[in-house]
């Protein structure tokens, strides 16, 4: 069966039904039918059919979140993933797109991109591009955390306390430069409470960015580069702290089971001497799409705050996308910044100290639009705030 038969039989499954309508970000933003979940898979069945030439419909799947709200409400359990993935393979990719695309899932790696970072912070070419560059690359440098460092960690960290297993660490590319304090924070809860944490040095990408943007023969390379950093380490477990990674990492076997940090929290052991400090902070909590529809852990991270003596915590339960979705912030700003628009609606409303949420996208794309509207609201991981009620309420 080739490409186009198995999206058409799997797309044959869908019977237009609607159910799908109100859970599509996209679709509610637009009320575009072609916008929606049902539209998207009747485009992918005249591509695939022929009907249709490839480029045409082009700009309403592209602007498909993969957010899989629709496939976890769907009757007929119709993959959508599948088929939205496969119709991505069969479109032609814009140069600059890769470009963009290899930078991030590489450079975080190398030992040079720390170098690089600081030349262009400090030698005068983030204000020149700044003021030349295209909208694209302004929007790249805009959305960079402040200040931008990549991440540097050692292969071991021993235990802080009786020891308790030993687990690996997913460090993700994006991640080492946005997650960068979260991963130091993940590193310092669990040798709190016992566990060494190893990380391989030949890890790399989850690949997810490539998966759904119809290059999943690097995706493929990728996972097979992971699956080898991670073998032989005798792991007990395999964490990672962003749930777009975790999504992407679950669909292969690794070395160890697999956990979201809020997972692992939740169900191994804490040490007597593991004692949590109150906060008196207002939390408001955002639930990423992957741990929500592809994950099915979206009540972890919760549960894991929750135990912090004092935490006000509130739920962001009404926003459906907050417009990252991957290299989609960067590759579909406009509708990027619809949802990103519509989410800090809620995020106003609930005026919270801390927004806490599980995935780098959904990170990098908040803390821009707090730092662009002026808020006094703090990003984090739920991992950071876990870490800082361990030191006794200290930063």
């Amino acid at each position: 069966m080739n490409q186009n038969e198995k999206l058409l039989k799997e797309a044959d499954r869908c019977v237009k039904c609607g159910i799908c309508l109100p859970h599509c970000p996209t679709y509610t933003l637009t009320r575009e039918e072609g916008d929606s979940p049902r539209g998207r898979i009747s485009l992918i069945q005249g591509i695939a059919s022929g009907a249709l030439k490839g480029e045409q419909g082009k700009q309403h799947l592209d602007r498909c979140l993969g957010c899989l709200a629709c496939q976890s409400a769907c009757p007929s359990a119709v993959n959508y993933s599948q088929l939205i993935d496969g119709i991505r393979l069969k479109q032609r990719k814009p140069p600059l797109q890769r470009i963009v695309r290899q930078l991030i899932t590489h450079a975080p790696y190398r030992r040079w991109s720390r170098i690089a970072l600081w030349l262009y912070r400090f030698s005068g070419l983030r204000p020149l591009l700044r003021l030349l560059g295209s909208h694209r690359l302004r929007r790249l440098d805009a959305l960079l955390p402040v200040p931008p460092r990549v991440g540097n960690w050692k292969h071991l960290y021993q235990p802080a306390a009786a020891h308790r297993g030993r687990v690996g660490l997913f460090t993700g590319c994006a991640g080492r430069l946005i997650d960068r304090t979260a991963l130091d924070a993940a590193i310092a809860v669990l040798t709190h409470l016992g566990y060494a944490v190893v990380i391989p040095k030949n890890q790399g990408c989850c690949g997810a960015m490539h998966q759904h943007s119809g290059e999943p023969h690097k995706a493929e390379t990728m996972t097979l580069g992971n699956q080898q950093a991670f073998a032989e380490q005798n792991l007990e477990a395999i964490i990672y702290l962003a749930s777009g990674c975790g999504a992407q990492l679950m669909q292969h076997p690794l070395a160890a089971p697999l956990f979201e940090i809020s997972q692992f929290l939740n169900r191994c052991d804490w040490p007597d001497s593991a004692k949590l400090s109150p906060l008196d902070y207002a939390v408001s909590l955002h639930t990423p799409c992957t741990l929500r529809h592809q994950i099915k852990a979206a009540d972890e991270p919760a549960e894991l705050l929750r135990r912090i003596p004092g935490i006000r915590l509130t739920l962001l339960d009404q926003i459906q996308c907050c417009g990252a979705a991957g290299s989609y912030l960067q590759e579909q700003p406009d509708m990027a910044d619809a949802l990103a628009n519509r989410a800090m609606q809620q995020v106003r409303e609930q005026s919270p100290r801390i927004l806490a949420t599980s995935n780098s996208g959904c990170a990098l794309q908040f803390a821009s639009s707090i730092r662009q509207a002026g808020l006094p609201i703090r990003s984090m991981h739920p991992i950071e705030l876990i870490n800082e009620s361990l030191n006794g309420g200290k930063q």
